[in-house]
């Protein structure tokens, strides 16, 4: 690799970082001031990772593209990751629309894998978002991605993840069955805890 090329690798890599720390820094302030005024406290953790040069180089390849940080750009989406865990269903819509309102970010694209889950069975609440570098001379839009989720949502998908780590590529029939059925499970379970929680809000209300 040239030398011309690593230096836009390690440019690249740099704006990444500072969107990174720019969205944890809003986010913050965004649900903070959500909490103050609705004396609530949806969120129950949030993480955050930016995603390592290596993994970059091997989803391009995954892809068939080839290795320069302009296709990093364009063809990897998630270089830079938040997960925003909530206790209940109406909380994840609830931050959806925090953000989404927020002049702060451009909402690039979403995805509702809670209405529409993935064959696998995996559910949450995607936004590709925008955050705007204020740089030297210019202002940059780096692209972010929000999963918002539920904490029975993140208990499956951490366990699948795991479980399909230690898989070969083709799993078995009955295997993805038995994580599609352990899927439904939880759902019905954020459903029934949704149920609830609304009933204790009308309690709370009177």
């Amino acid at each position: 690799m040239i030398d011309h090329q690593e230096k836009e690798f390690k440019e690249l890599m740099l704006r990444y970082n500072f969107a990174k720390r720019t969205l944890e820094t809003e986010l913050d302030i965004l649900l903070k001031e959500y909490e103050f005024n609705h004396e609530t406290t949806p969120v129950e953790h949030i993480k955050s990772r930016l995603k390592s040069k290596s993994s970059a180089i091997k989803k391009l390849e995954k892809k068939g593209y080839d290795i320069t940080p302009e296709n990093i750009k364009n063809h990897i989406h998630d270089m830079v990751g938040v997960r925003i865990v909530c206790s209940f269903l109406s909380d994840v819509y609830d931050i959806v629309d925090i953000i989404k309102s927020s002049n702060k970010f451009r909402v690039k694209d979403e995805s509702d894998y809670i209405k529409n889950p993935k064959d696998s069975g995996y559910v949450s609440y995607h936004l590709n978002v925008l955050v705007p570098l204020y740089l030297q001379k210019n202002i940059e839009y780096i692209e972010t991605e929000i999963q918002i989720r539920t904490v029975a949502m993140d208990f499956w998908a951490s366990l699948d993840h795991k479980l399909r780590y230690k898989l070969p590529d083709d799993i078995p029939v009955y295997l993805q069955r038995e994580m599609l059925e352990c899927s439904e499970s939880i759902n019905v379970l954020d459903t029934k805890m949704q149920h609830l929680y609304e009933i204790v809000k009308k309690y709370q209300d009177k």
